[in-house]
Formats: C-alpha cells, sequence, structure tokens
C-alpha cells in the first residue's frame, strides 16, 4: 500500500488542510499514516535502506558517537557535520511514500498534537505513527528521534500528554518517550526532562492495574536507557522516591506474563542505578540496601 500511487500525498494533504481536530476523516488519515509506518525500516526497499542507513557500524570508526540530526549537544565538529550532510539524504520536498519517514512528517504530527481538541483516538494514532519511526537501532530511527527533540522541540508536548489515565494513549507515547531516551545523545538534558514526569507515573507496586504493565514496561525502559549513561538520572530516580515503587514493582506482583515483565524492566533499572558508587550513601539514607538492586531473582 505505501507505493499505491496518490495514496500517501492525499493523506498527508488532508491532514495538512484539516482545521477540525476531532474530524472523522482526519483521525482515519492519522490511524493510515500510522499503520504504513509500523515496522517501516524492515521493509523499506533495500536501495532506500542503504541510503537511510549510511555507514554500516562495522565500517563506523569505533570511536564514533550515535548520529543525532539538527541536535545542539554533540560537542565534536565533526558530528556537525555529519548531522548537516543528513539534509543531503532525502529530498527537501517529499514525495509519495518518501512523507513516512522524512523528517518533515514528524512537524506534521506536532501540528495534530498541539491542537487540544484533537480526538484520544487521533493524538493516539499520531503519536503511534512517531513510535514507529523512532523505533529500533537503526541510524534514522535515531534521525528522525533527533528531529523530535531538538529540531521540532517536542519534548515538553510529549510529557504534558503523559498526564492523562487513557492506556490508549499512555502505551504509544511511552514508548516514543522510550525511543527518544534509547537514541539522544545527550542523557542529562533527558534526564533532567523527563525523570520527574516519569516516575510520577510509575505505580508503587506490581499489583496495582493502571497504568498497565505495557506502559509500566516501556517507562521502565526508558528510565534504563537514561540511568545506563547518567548518574543524574540515577540520582534523580532516588531523590523523586522512585526507588520504593521500582523494588515495589520488582518484588510484588501477581506472577503473570505482564507483571512478571515489567518486574524484570524494574530489576534492570535498579542494578544499573547501583553501578553509581558516589550514589551509595543515599540509596542508603534513604534505607535500601545492595540486594533491592542486585538481586536480580524474580
Amino acid at each position: 500500500m505505501r507505493d499505491m500511487k496518490g495514496l500517501v500525498d492525499s493523506l498527508v494533504c488532508y491532514i495538512q488542510q484539516e482545521e477540525t481536530a476531532d474530524d472523522k476523516g482526519l483521525e482515519n488519515s492519522l490511524c493510515v499514516m500510522r499503520n504504513l509506518s509500523y515496522q517501516l525500516y524492515t521493509e523499506l526497499p533495500t536501495s532506500v535502506q542503504i541510503r537511510l542507513e549510511g555507514r554500516t557500524r562495522a565500517s563506523a570508526p569505533k570511536d564514533s558517537e550515535a548520529i543525532g540530526c539538527f541536535t545542539m549537544y554533540n560537542r565534536k565538529d565533526t558530528d556537525r557535520n555529519q548531522n548537516l550532510s543528513i539534509l543531503s539524504e532525502v529530498s527537501r520536498q517529499p514525495n509519495g511514500s518518501e512523507w513516512l519517514w522524512h523528517p518533515k512528517v514528524v512537524g506534521l504530527y506536532k501540528l495534530v498534537l498541539q491542537q487540544s481538541d484533537g480526538s484520544t483516538t487521533t493524538r493516539e494514532a499520531a503519536i503511534g505513527a512517531l513510535q514507529n519511526i523512532t523505533a529500533g537501532e537503526g541510524r534514522w530511527a535515531s534521525v528522525l528521534s533527533g528531529v523530535v527533540v531538538d529540531q521540532e522541540r517536542m519534548l515538553p508536548i510529549l510529557l504534558d500528554l503523559l498526564d492523562t489515565d487513557s492506556d490508549m494513549e499512555l502505551k504509544p507515547l511511552t514508548g516514543l518517550l522510550r525511543n527518544l531516551a534509547r537514541h539522544c545523545s545527550n542523557k542529562d538534558y533527558m534526564a533532567k526532562n523527563m525523570v520527574n514526569v516519569l516516575v510520577s507515573k510509575l505505580p508503587s507496586d506490581g499489583l496495582q492495574k493502571s497504568p498497565s504493565t505495557e506502559v509500566v514496561v516501556n517507562i521502565c525502559g526508558a528510565l534504563n536507557h537514561l540511568v545506563t549513561c547518567s548518574s543524574l538520572a540515577a540520582r534523580d530516580i532516588s531523590y523523586l522516591n522512585g526507588i520504593s515503587k521500582l523494588v515495589g514493582i520488582k518484588t510484588s506482583h501477581d506472577n503473570s506474563s505482564g507483571s512478571l515483565k515489567a518486574a524484570r524492566a524494574a530489576s534492570t533499572v535498579l542494578c544499573n542505578m547501583f553501578q553509581y558508587n558516589k550514589l551509595h550513601r543515599d540509596y542508603k539514607q534513604k534505607g535500601f540496601c545492595r540486594r533491592d538492586f542486585t538481586d536480580l531473582t524474580i
């Protein structure tokens, strides 16, 4: 369907021109865009995959950092040059299925999410599409994650959207935030902005039914991406009483498949938090011992 002549162009045109955020046509158009972007990178023609992925990891210098796009935080001039060169790898004006992975599509979804009167399904579809195009470990997923955070500056919008009890929205939203945490080059920056909100959404233990275990796994995944590279993230989780929540999710659950996944995800975050020796005193002062962090038996 992606290559059906005029389909994606028509969907994009409709989304761009629609002024009523709760319009059923807008909702349907975004749902189709979301579906078309699902598993996008694994199903693209080989020639397109090669163009988007650039150098393979095997051929990249060992000391090279993950490539971001339009990022403000890369310190090396070579990184900035690489980021700018990415613009030459896509056409200035996308056409047809190119819209699905072009940086301009991020701005399209941003406009939808900025409309406060949009329906839940409309927001879910736009967020889900963003989740799809930032998923995975490929370079282009990282590039578009950089567009979301650095060029379109969507992080405040996305974090505000977490203020909901709708699991239908929280699942793709926390999945998207997990992707952004994975790909961002400046983990401290993301930690300063994300940890507080993410910890507040965690349940006190694994027995609570809301949010769903899928949401909990996504939140723990996002926190883990930050903790592995940022002591600031670990410090803030501790300061915000997130350790007690993570321990509760890890130890108190009903042994269902979903709760066990959440328990393992929480356990991984705790284990990685313990790598920072300088924070051990803080952990101890809050009443936690080594076993709380390192016991991986679930």
